[in-house]
């Protein structure tokens, strides 16, 4: 029994030694004030469960009188007579006439944007028909001069020349501004004899020579363009 009660105090002597040791490390390293350990003793002194109750308990006094301020607040305020509702429907009324005000312009506008797009798109249509109508005057009108004895005279006589002399006589057709009838000469020429006439235009104006063969590509197909100033000096007229 003496050893017993013997090994008790011991291990009662040990933890308070270890206690006292703990604080005083606490103590020793700033970490333990009196302040702190009256904090700490309070924390302890309440249980969870009461902890809990009296959270609880102080958000129900809280909301409780949130809602008695609300209410005073309500009580305080003067009762609204009959002018305050009128002028309340009349704000409302004012505000609803505003809104529909406000889709008539959005209507209004939108209206104004489709009939500016439907007269765009009918003058863009008037003005393909015009082309349409230049277009084909243009393929007529070839056909026809192409067609006569005096058209296909010149061009055997043409033919008939040396491609350098050739080069020549429409290069002074040109100066003249006839390089329409220039290019419907080229068209129908044979295409031996067409490519050395247009091989002699390359040697001094290799300009005039591109334009001439672009031409002769889009013969009857587009409308006129710009005339360009050649090589030599020579300029090219307008030609379909």
């Amino acid at each position: 029994m003496k050893r017993l009660w013997m090994m008790i105090s011991t291990l009662a002597i040990a933890n308070v030694l270890a206690i006292g040791g703990l604080l005083g490390w606490l103590h020793f390293t700033d970490r333990l004030s009196r302040d702190r350990f009256e904090s700490v003793r309070q924390m302890l002194k309440v249980t969870l469960t009461q902890e809990a109750k009296d959270k609880a308990d102080d958000a129900a006094a809280a909301e409780a009188a949130k809602v008695k301020a609300d209410a005073d607040a309500k009580a305080a305020a003067p009762p609204e007579t009959a002018a305050d509702r009128i002028v309340e429907r009349q704000l409302q009324s004012e505000k609803e006439l505003q809104q529909v005000r406000r889709k008539q312009q959005e209507l209004e506008n939108l209206k104004g944007f489709v009939l500016r797009q439907i007269a765009d798109l009918e003058q863009r249509e008037a003005q393909l028909q015009k082309q349409r109508a230049a277009f084909e005057a243009e393929r007529k009108r070839i056909a026809e001069t192409e067609a006569t004895e005096q058209f296909k005279s010149a061009l055997a006589t043409l033919e008939s020349q040396r491609p350098r002399d050739a080069r020549l006589m429409l290069a002074a057709l040109m100066t003249s501004n006839q390089t329409d009838q220039v290019v419907s000469y080229l068209a129908r020429m044979d295409e031996g004899k067409r490519g050395k006439v247009i091989a002699e235009f390359v040697k001094d104006q290799p300009a005039v020579a591109a334009d001439l063969l672009e031409r002769i590509r889009t013969r009857g197909q587009v409308a006129s363009v710009p005339p360009i100033q050649g090589g030599g000096g020579q300029p090219a007229a307008a030609a379909r």
